[in-house]
């Protein structure tokens, strides 16, 4: 039987035939089954048999670590050892060894002498030490295993491989559905050989189509940038379309050697495994993660309603009931990310999203790692150690730490963007660098609270002293706020609201720290937490399209810019640094591994919309 030259798309050719062959046309199966037959014997060639446990392969264990191995390769790297490690081989040196002697192993394989068991415990009844169960392993080794940096990577190493078969294997279950649409859709009609060659083609061209798309890496160019709706002090953040979805994205732009210098890779990282393991609606999702040779980006929801910032800043004071709505939603936001395991410690009102709904979203976790900087921490208990225990503290009216709080934000747009966000908010253990737990966001809650039914934050001062001072002395200064004038008693606080704020600014011994505790404070009686989101909000965006950047600074106006002034002049000295051990922009590209993401099911789904569109449009013009 004469062989076919092998295809280019094997699948899709023989698909063809089965679908000819399936076909209601005789001349058309009758013509193409004999090309179908040929290469069927072609391409389905018997598989080899399986091992067995009669086999060599019955006594090798791939996971295990032969002694005979250790033996051959400790003469082979004694000279390559670094000064103070033993002579014996590495695992890594063992396993490529194994690999190597794999195929004679079990028949060249003795059982060692007594003698040479340095560490009975390193072997099993069989004579081979495991590595999978940690035996074996030298003490330099156990070290690097226990380093946050090789623990991370192999938790990325292993989601890849998760998400990686489980992409596939829904592509091909949504690849094998189309075909059977196909099918069906080609018997139905009745089509003469030439209409149905050239739906087939046209089939098999989206196919291809579809198949590259999934091959191709993302970068910059494949977004259309709209507009700038971000300023940060390590990049910029866009607002987006991908020009193949046609989905809207904000996206985060920031330089890697800017990060190296301020030491701020590990909350980037954070970030971005935090947003690629969440589908919560609480929490905003990441779509896309990709780099360059010089930048990373972040493609994440692009929130329209702007952050709660902007709604205070417009509202002022809000009424007790709008109050309990939005911090409600607050709460559920932080338990999501609590469930997560991870603690944001920097919660302000800058850190949630208004929806096109007018509901909550909690964004901007940088420093939700497993710990602050060190460095920032020196410099927070530093800042508080400096007041001293017998400085005076200011005790102002309501109407007057009010004034004085909007005067400071409109003289600076970004009050609250401090090294490591507002002093105003973060949990006095945190300030003090004492150890802390999940009720550190809580504190911060509870000061947001103060500050939706005051106009201010608890502790904030008419100089960022006053506002140290009042930190330290936080249980004198922290007081009910009061209003005397007629027309302001509607904003003089309820006792349910007053309680709920000193249960959640309060000693971490007797503070407010679970969800559960929230819901059963009088304060939120009356909360529908499980419909929370299906209720109807105080306040809904109003957008003209869904890349209606209204809610966000104006970058092309001057006079939103010159709020970023600080910022960019920072950016300028951060640039002129020189950063040590980074001299290469290769040396660091270790820590960037594993940072691409992509959302399957968002991408999948744009991406069947467009193929639906196109399939329509190019059956019209096979009809017509």
């Amino acid at each position: 039987m004469a062989h076919y030259p092998y295809p280019a798309n094997k699948e899709n050719n023989t698909l063809f035939h089965s679908v000819i062959a399936s076909s209601s046309v005789p001349a058309a199966s009758a013509a193409l089954n004999p090309l179908a037959q040929s290469q069927s014997s072609h391409y389905h060639r018997p598989l080899p048999p399986s091992p067995t446990k009669t086999t060599a392969t019955a006594v090798v264990n791939p996971y295990g670590r032969p002694h005979h191995l250790a033996q051959s390769m400790t003469a082979a790297t004694t000279a390559r050892q670094p000064p103070g490690y033993s002579s014996d081989p590495t695992v890594a040196q063992l396993l490529a060894a194994q690999g190597n002697a794999h195929a004679h192993a079990a028949a060249a394989f003795q059982y060692p002498h007594p003698n040479q068991l340095r560490d009975s415990t390193m072997a099993n009844a069989t004579g081979i030490v495991s590595w999978r169960k940690g035996q074996g392993f030298k003490e330099w080794e156990k070290a690097k295993l226990d380093s946050q940096e090789v623990k991370r990577k192999a938790d990325v190493a292993q989601l890849y491989f998760y998400d990686h078969y489980f992409d596939l294997l829904t592509y091909l279950s949504a690849r094998k559905t189309r075909l059977a649409a196909f099918k069906q859709s080609a018997s139905s009609r009745h089509l003469s050989p030439p209409q149905l060659s050239a739906e087939w083609t046209a089939h098999t061209e989206r196919e291809r189509t579809a198949l590259r798309k999934r091959r191709t890496k993302l970068r910059l160019e494949q977004f259309h940038i709209v507009t700038q709706v971000g300023q940060g002090g390590y990049g910029e953040v866009y607002l987006a379309r991908h020009k193949e979805t046609q989905q809207v994205v904000a996206l985060k732009k920031m330089k890697k050697r800017t990060l190296a210098k301020m030491d701020e890779i590990r909350h980037v990282l954070t970030e971005r495994d935090i947003l690629a393991s969440t589908s919560s609606p609480w929490l905003v999702r990441l779509l896309y993660a990709f780099q360059d040779a010089e930048h990373v980006f972040l493609a994440m929801d692009f929130i329209a309603g702007g952050d709660f910032r902007t709604l205070l800043n417009n509202s002022g004071v809000l009424k007790e009931e709008h109050a309990r709505f939005y911090i409600s939603e607050m709460f559920c936001s932080v338990a999501e990310l609590h469930k997560l395991g991870y603690i944001h410690r920097d919660l302000k009102p800058e850190n949630f999203l208004i929806d096109t709904t007018g509901h909550i979203k909690l964004t901007d976790f940088g420093l939700a790692a497993g710990a602050l900087n060190p460095g920032k921490i020196e410099h927070l208990k530093h800042k508080l150690d400096e007041v001293a225990d017998n400085s005076p503290v200011v005790y102002r009216s309501t109407l007057e730490m009010k004034s004085i709080y909007k005067t400071l934000r409109l003289a600076d747009a970004r009050y609250a963007d401090s090294v490591v966000g507002s002093p105003d908010y973060m949990a006095i253990e945190t300030l003090r660098g004492q150890s802390y737990s999940y009720s550190v966001d809580y504190w911060s809650l509870g000061c947001i609270l103060f500050e939706f039914l005051a106009g201010f934050p608890p502790f904030s001062g008419a100089t960022p002293d006053e506002t140290w001072t009042n930190l330290k002395n936080w249980q004198r200064v922290l007081r009910r706020p009061h209003y005397d004038r007629p027309e302001d008693l509607i904003f003089n606080l309820s006792d349910d609201g007053w309680s709920a704020i000193t249960c959640l600014i309060a000693h971490k011994d007797h503070r407010m720290s679970s969800l559960e505790q929230v819901k059963q404070h009088p304060f939120f009686r009356g909360v529908d937490w499980d419909h929370l989101r299906e209720r109807k909000a105080p306040f809904i965006p109003a957008l003209d399209s869904e890349v209606d950047a209204g809610y966000f600074d104006d970058f092309s106006s001057e006079s939103d810019m010159a709020k970023y002034a600080e910022v960019r002049e920072k950016q300028r000295h951060v640039d002129a640094v020189v950063e040590r051990g980074l001299a290469d922009p290769g040396l660091a590209r270790g820590v960037w591994v594993g940072f691409t993401f992509k959302a399957k099911k968002d991408v999948e789904r744009a991406l069947r919309e467009q193929l639906a569109a196109n399939e329509q449009d190019e059956t019209l013009q096979v009809l017509f």
